[in-house]
């Protein structure tokens, strides 16, 4: 009996063993399939916020930089005005092709980067650049450079009024598959023969005054080019679409 009853006692130790460790098992396997679920949930929620991010820089990309290429592109026009000599080259001693191309393109070169900054303006939602701090920093650069146009504390040459800038602006926006766009410079061309719009009119009888005036606009487009040197620092600061060796303040 007592062989029995030690047998007996064995079995139901090992029994309650066996229980418990099926008991532990169950419980780490529910903890496990718990922490995998959770694992599984955070990833889902990572992947969503990389897609949201990488959809958010989509549509900030779409507007930052054709205002960043149209900012180095009218800088770099002004740049060549103040420091290369095209005024005296080309309005002054060039040919009619020559002439007539500074003119037109350089009337295009400001009416593009006031078209983008029209169409920012309207969008300006989609310009968050991630943080509102950046967000403000680029309606100050732009406020600024809307001043620099029409202010009345420099000479009558370029001076846009702020009506005015968005008018020219509206004038070159097209609407395409993307959306709104800047026209090019064909259609520009196109478009706006001599006597098609008084603003852009204007704007040609102000780059052929340059040929004896420069002296009186160089003020007002020394600090516009500065000014739109500032506005690439901040849509391009690492350099990686618009080279610093072009980017030299006058």
């Amino acid at each position: 009996m007592e062989a029995e009853l030690v047998v007996a006692l064995i079995a139901g130790a090992v029994a309650l063993a066996s229980a418990g460790g099926t008991v532990w098992s169950s419980v780490r396997n529910a903890e496990h399939t718990d922490a995998n679920a959770k694992a599984i949930e955070l990833l889902k929620i990572d992947n969503e916020r990389l897609k949201a991010a990488y959809q958010k820089q989509k549509e900030i990309s779409k507007f930052s930089e054709p205002l960043a290429r149209s900012a180095y592109d009218l800088q770099s026009r002004l740049y060549n005005i103040l420091k290369q000599n095209l005024v005296d080259a080309h309005l002054v001693h060039g040919d009619d092709r020559g002439r007539s191309y500074v003119i037109n393109n350089t009337v295009f070169l400001v009416g593009q980067y006031l078209c983008w900054t029209e169409i920012v303006r309207r969008e300006i939602q989609f310009i968050d650049l991630g943080e509102s701090t950046k967000t403000r920093k680029l309606l100050h650069l732009q406020d600024t450079i809307t001043g620099l146009w029409r202010t009345d504390q420099q000479g009558p040459i370029f001076r846009i009024f702020a009506g005015e800038q968005r008018a020219i602006g509206e004038t070159l926006i097209q609407t395409g598959a993307q959306g709104s766009e800047c026209m090019g410079y064909g259609a520009f061309l196109r478009t706006f023969n001599n006597g098609t719009s008084p603003l852009i009119d204007a704007l040609r009888e102000d780059v052929m005054s340059l040929d004896n005036g420069l002296s009186q606009a160089s003020e007002r487009l020394t600090n516009l080019q500065r000014a739109l040197i500032d506005l690439l620092e901040m849509l391009d600061p690492e350099y990686l679409r618009f080279p610093e060796g072009r980017r030299s303040k006058v």
